[in-house]
């Protein structure tokens, strides 16, 4: 059996990507704050924008699951805010959970990654690409994304390792309700199940393949 270790698994793309990879019989660890409440899903409860859980969570893994095929970094949160009004917290918790947590989460099991040759998946956004308004915190931990992906992709360059960067648009999720309290109509976004059947088809690539980064938008008719 193969495994492999997803944050954010307990909603949209991170639990369509847990579904999925539970059907072709691998054991999915979970790391996130909620229980995805799949079977066969292994949680281990982690706050992303806390050091010490994310360090415990690493130690963990590499006590009890040191083999797995991928490491997927999906969680993530919105902040829409214009400009004149960014809250220093929320937008810390922002920058942690969306940037930092899986800049620590990969340091801590970076050798474990190479000895496995394992998949590295960054979860980004369309928004790293192009500036929006009243998303200045967000688009920018979008952009740190790339970077993030540049410098690792640089760092890993004489290894087995692939490094992925996964750039979404829109998609259908309680992603913008869940952090703004803000309904939205979400009937002309993507579905987050074809966005990760997809993801998983690039990583079902021959090993010699590296798909540096994708971009999905929705198509406009």
């Amino acid at each position: 059996m193969k495994r492999v270790i997803i944050t954010g698994a307990s909603d949209g793309l991170g639990l369509e990507l847990a579904k999925l990879f539970l059907e072709k019989d691998y054991e999915v660890l979970s790391i996130s704050r909620r229980n995805p409440n799949l079977k066969g899903v292994i949680h281990l409860k982690t706050d992303l924008t806390n050091e010490d859980d994310i360090n415990k969570t690493a130690e963990v893994i590499k006590k009890d699951f040191n083999l797995f095929a991928h490491l997927i970094n999906c969680a993530g949160v919105i902040n829409i805010k214009p400009i004149n009004s960014l809250d220093y917290k929320q937008t810390e918790e922002l920058f942690k959970v969306n940037i930092i947590a899986p800049m620590i989460l990969t340091s801590r099991l970076v050798d474990l990654i190479k000895d496995n040759k394992a998949d590295i998946v960054n979860v980004g956004s369309t928004v790293g690409f192009k500036a929006y308004e009243n998303q200045c915190a967000y688009g920018n931990s979008k952009w740190a994304v790339r970077g993030f992906n540049e410098n690792l992709r640089l760092e890993l360059k004489n290894s087995q390792v692939r490094v992925i960067g996964f750039m979404p648009g829109g998609f259908k999720s309680r992603f913008v309700e869940k952090h703004t309290g803000t309904k939205a109509n979400l009937e002309p976004y993507m579905e987050p199940k074809d966005l990760a059947k997809f993801m998983i088809q690039i990583l079902e690539l021959p090993k010699k393949l590296e798909v540096s980064q994708v971009i999905i938008n929705r198509k406009s008719v």
